[in-house]
């Protein structure tokens, strides 16, 4: 058994669905979110601020389901959970590569984030080079969404997709 201490918390989140100022956002990579990190972690963030995106590791904490089978929302096709980014996960752990857009410590501006404000934040890594893959094989449902969105990402996002 492992016990996780929040490192932080995202203080201003990307606002939830059916909240009205989620309609200002043609994407989550338009939201600049502020996670706060705590007191006694500060130390830690010397030298982020040389790094332009971060690996956000953090809580979904309002979900309480665990479910090991869903349907996905676009196609209806029955997944196993961990082959989704969806929430209702045996460990609510979610992870998202953001933009450091600036670093006042003890906050943190992330373009691009998706978390909800309260969630706990349990880790924070520098994007490296390791972390690019290039041509991944994803599923189908992933692909056409893809396909679908890529000129918005590309718009948006410039840094956002496989590489060629």
């Amino acid at each position: 058994m492992y016990a996780l201490k929040p490192i932080g918390v995202v203080e201003r989140g990307f606002p939830k669905p059916g909240d009205p100022s989620r309609a200002l956002y043609r994407s989550r990579y338009e939201f600049v979110g502020v996670v706060k990190v705590y007191d006694e972690y500060v130390d830690g963030l010397l030298g982020l601020d040389e790094y332009s995106h971060v690996l956000l590791l953090y809580v979904f904490h309002e979900e309480s389901r665990c479910l090991l089978r869903v349907r996905h929302k676009r196609s209806g096709r029955e997944m196993g959970i961990f082959a989704t980014r969806y929430t209702a996960r045996p460990n609510p752990v979610g992870v998202s590569v953001v933009e450091l857009v600036k670093l006042e410590a003890p906050r943190l501006w992330l373009r691009g984030l998706d978390a909800w404000a309260g969630s706990p934040v349990i880790d924070i890594k520098p994007y490296e080079y390791y972390d690019v893959v290039k041509r991944p094989r994803v599923a189908r449902e992933a692909e056409e969404e893809w396909a679908e969105r890529s000129g918005l990402y590309g718009e948006l996002i410039p840094w956002l997709g496989p590489c060629a």
